[in-house]
């Protein structure tokens, strides 16, 4: 008896250390999370000093938890009392609040900066949590105020700390979850790269795919005079196919319309996540905006056959993911034109940094045999582009683009299909369908709206012919590289001959 009372001690002896193994490990991971969340706010918000201070009421201090900085001359207290810190007066606060140093405060009572203080304006922002404010971070800026243009980074930043520290309160109280907020860390720090937003995109729909068991994440966004699917994530399953415009009344129309994540159960097919066109609208899905300073630049549509997987936990993670890419696109590329489309050009085409991603990506799925459509790849222009370089401005030849991406449009004849630039006057497209004569058809469809005189927007006619060169992707391509090679010179022998080319 003696013996099997001390390996039961000694069991749970060795339980509670596994417990608080994973405990202390859960919470070091918590905090290079808010590490890489400060980080990422400050470079999205421009600031030149970011910083978060837990309100310890019980102690009367304010307990530092993380800070980000490019300055030099910044040294910060660890625990500091609330009668020696400045934010002694802002320590209730419950919604944000901008100060100027010199009217609001005094440049002295920014201790943490030594020989002189190189900011001028300080921006707060509280976290409440059960009507009490618990934690306050800080931007401060030499040069301009946080204002409320800046609301979604605010926004983005409040939620995904929120969401940050629920997930964290679940994993500690839930042991066995170790693993997943291992994971989840990982695929946060794994969004934390100067890359292309395409390949952001790529990134962000991969590593929501990792939490799905039977379904897919897909991207839709701007382009084309429309929103449509424009890439897919490796491993989705009943995907949509690439090009699939989105209607109204659809859960990616209402997330882009109210710019909030939507969820829904589907019944009877109900609701789309995209359009009444659609495959496989079964089990539940989310459609999550990428949202860039009030902007919808995207909606991430996420799906799965299963309803469980999409527990309160794991939809905030997705939330986070997307808010979290959003902000990483705008540190990367901090002069990013977000009044506009930003995976298209000026003439509603999509980027080549996006086309080419999206064929690699099919070109994976298709070797993996998971792609229930028929996929070609090609090149479109017109027949006369140095007769009409010569006869227009070059203003008339950049609305003229614009009118031949609308004329080319896919989705007017019914197809599923993307247009992106590739040069001047030659059009990329890709295909998506289930119908094996889709290329024939939309080809013959483009052409009869060339056969007379066609009208630009301008009024202005001019007389040209199309000329298209493609590819059926299969296995046997090695990336999207080969496939515009081949494309090329198919395009090639159809300016040649009166016929268009597939190889």
């Amino acid at each position: 008896m003696e013996n099997y009372a001390t390996a039961r001690e000694q069991e749970q002896s060795n339980a509670d250390i596994m417990g608080q193994k994973r405990q202390e490990k859960a919470l070091r991971e918590f905090k290079e999370v808010l590490n890489d969340l400060m980080f990422l706010l400050r470079s999205a918000s421009e600031m030149e000093t970011a910083y978060m201070y837990w309100v310890n009421r019980s102690r009367k201090q304010f307990v530092m938890e993380t800070q980000s900085t490019m300055l030099d001359n910044v040294m910060f207290k660890d625990r500091i009392s609330f009668e020696n810190h400045f934010l002694d007066k802002f320590k209730d606060i419950d919604e944000p609040v901008s100060v100027r140093i010199g009217e609001d405060i005094s440049a002295s009572a920014l201790s943490h900066y030594y020989n002189d203080v190189p900011v001028e304006y300080v921006t707060l922002l509280p976290f409440v949590n059960n009507g009490e404010t618990v934690a306050i971070t800080v931007l401060e800026s030499s040069e301009h105020v946080f204002t409320e243009d800046n609301g979604d980074v605010i926004y983005s930043y409040i939620n995904a700390l929120r969401n940050v520290l629920n997930t964290y309160l679940e994993i500690s109280d839930l042991y066995e979850q170790e693993d997943e907020w291992i994971a989840y860390e990982d695929t946060i720090s794994d969004l934390e790269e100067n890359c292309h937003r395409a390949e952001m995109v790529k990134k962000l729909l991969n590593k929501i795919q990792s939490f799905l068991n039977d379904g897919g994440a897909s991207f839709v966004t701007q382009g084309m005079d429309g929103w449509c699917n424009v890439m897919n994530s490796e491993d989705a399953k009943y995907a949509p196919p690439i090009g699939m415009q989105m209607v109204e009344r659809s859960m990616a129309y209402e997330a882009a319309n109210c710019g909030e994540a939507e969820f829904a159960i589907h019944l009877n097919n109900n609701p789309n996540r995209l359009s009444p066109r659609e495959f496989h609208t079964e089990g539940a899905s989310m459609a999550i905006p990428l949202m860039m300073k009030d902007r919808r630049q995207g909606i991430v549509l996420v799906y799965d056959k299963n309803p469980l997987v999409f527990k309160e936990s794991t939809k905030h993670k997705f939330i986070n993911l997307v808010r979290t890419a959003a902000l990483q696109m705008m540190a990367n590329d901090p002069n990013m034109e977000l009044d506009a489309p930003i995976f298209a050009n000026d003439y509603r085409a999509f980027l080549p940094d996006l086309w080419e991603r999206t064929v690699d990506t099919e070109l994976l799925r298709i070797k993996k045999d998971i792609v229930s459509y028929d996929s070609w790849f090609g090149l479109v222009t017109i027949s006369n582009v140095a007769e009409l370089r010569t006869k227009m401005r070059m203003e008339e030849l950049a609305d003229m683009q614009r009118d031949l991406i609308t004329a080319f449009n896919p989705s007017q004849f019914g197809f599923p299909g993307i247009l992106g630039y590739n040069s001047d006057y030659v059009y990329s497209f890709f295909l998506q369908n289930k119908d094996s004569e889709t290329v024939q058809k939309w080809t013959r469809a483009v052409k009869k709206k060339f056969t007379n005189a066609f009208t630009l927007s301008s009024g202005e006619e001019i007389e040209t012919g199309i000329k298209v060169g493609f590819v059926r992707l299969t296995d046997d391509y090695g990336d999207s590289y080969q496939v515009l090679s081949n494309a090329k010179s198919a395009l090639s022998q159809a300016l040649k001959s009166n016929k268009n080319e597939a190889i």
